[in-house]
């Protein structure tokens, strides 16, 4: 039986050269409902990915049409969080002057500071009284924040809805989350739908801030969502439903630092032949259909720069 390399050479021989160095990529994909977020992503992050090959899409549906078009399957998922949950039609930005009139309602520093110096004589739990009001002043905030974005339209249900279809269609695939505007409630109920991790965007108070801090934070960003990938795929081949000793010796070759690895020409052959034997060595039973399995060689490729 030929390697995955010649058989997939073989197949790819009708496509042009471009698409064939695509198809030897890993495939992330970025959902988000923001133009701007689409192109910074594309502009500053994946121009640092050369390895690999994104597919962006304002939401699920986008996002696997563009899959299927394009035959291929996926090693990650990263979602946007908030974004247009469609309950309301028609939205507008509230008038000035009752946005300040409910500002004007949200306790002030006095709040933080009155008669704290009846915990004079214990420094530990006055910081702690300290700190509990100062976060109830905070708390307004984050409220007055929920209720805007409730007003227009905007939401969590946007980024948990995809995470879901993620769920429903590619339910061993890493989906982690990528947010600016999440709040710790937002966390509480993605840890429930089995959210892999979940990533600020970098901040700025200008569009130029936030492209000169996303560059600051790319190559962080990417080992971290590499990290994830890296710990599914384990878990993965781990869980796998087979008496066979690939996957097993593939899920400790997943433990290895991986910059020893590309370090070490006898350890990379070594895990090359470990996946040209999982194409030929799992019986019809086991949990892995042949893109999955081809989506992870690729990713193992790209991870430990086998190629």
């Amino acid at each position: 039986m030929p390697s995955y390399k010649q058989s997939n050479d073989n197949a790819r021989s009708h496509y042009t050269q471009e698409e064939v160095v695509a198809m030897k990529k890993p495939v992330y994909c970025f959902i988000d409902d923001s133009p701007f977020e689409l192109k910074l992503f594309m502009d500053v992050i994946a121009t640092r990915c050369p390895g690999i090959h994104f597919i962006y899409a304002g939401n699920y549906t986008e996002c696997n049409n563009q899959l299927n078009k394009q035959k291929r399957y996926p090693s990650l998922f990263i979602l946007d969080l908030y974004g247009r949950e469609g309950l309301q039609e028609n939205v507008s930005i509230p008038q000035k002057e009752l946005l300040e009139a409910r500002i004007d309602n949200i306790p002030n520093l006095n709040v933080a500071y009155d008669d704290l110096d009846k915990y004079n004589c214990d420094r530990n739990l006055q910081a702690n009284e300290f700190l509990k009001r100062l976060f109830s002043i905070l708390n307004e905030w984050r409220n007055l924040f929920s209720e805007q974005c409730a007003s227009l339209d905007q939401g969590s249900r946007f980024g948990i809805n995809n995470l879901l279809r993620v769920r429903q269609n590619y339910p061993s695939v890493t989906a982690v989350m990528y947010t600016r505007k999440g709040l710790f409630k937002d966390a509480v109920i993605l840890s429930r739908h089995k959210c892999d991790g979940i990533f600020i965007k970098p901040p700025g108070a200008t569009d130029e801030d936030i492209y000169a801090e996303t560059g600051k934070q790319a190559e962080s960003l990417m080992d971290n969502w590499n990290e994830c990938v890296r710990n599914s795929y384990s878990l993965f081949l781990q869980n796998l439903n087979t008496h066979e000793k690939i996957p097993h010796k593939l899920a400790e070759v997943l433990s290895r630092d991986k910059h020893q690895v590309a370090a070490d020409e006898e350890e990379k052959q070594r895990i090359n032949t470990l996946l040209d034997s999982l194409q030929t060595s799992l019986s019809p039973t086991t949990d892995i259909s042949t893109p999955k399995r081809n989506a992870f060689i690729q990713w193992v490729t790209f991870y430990y720069n086998l190629s």
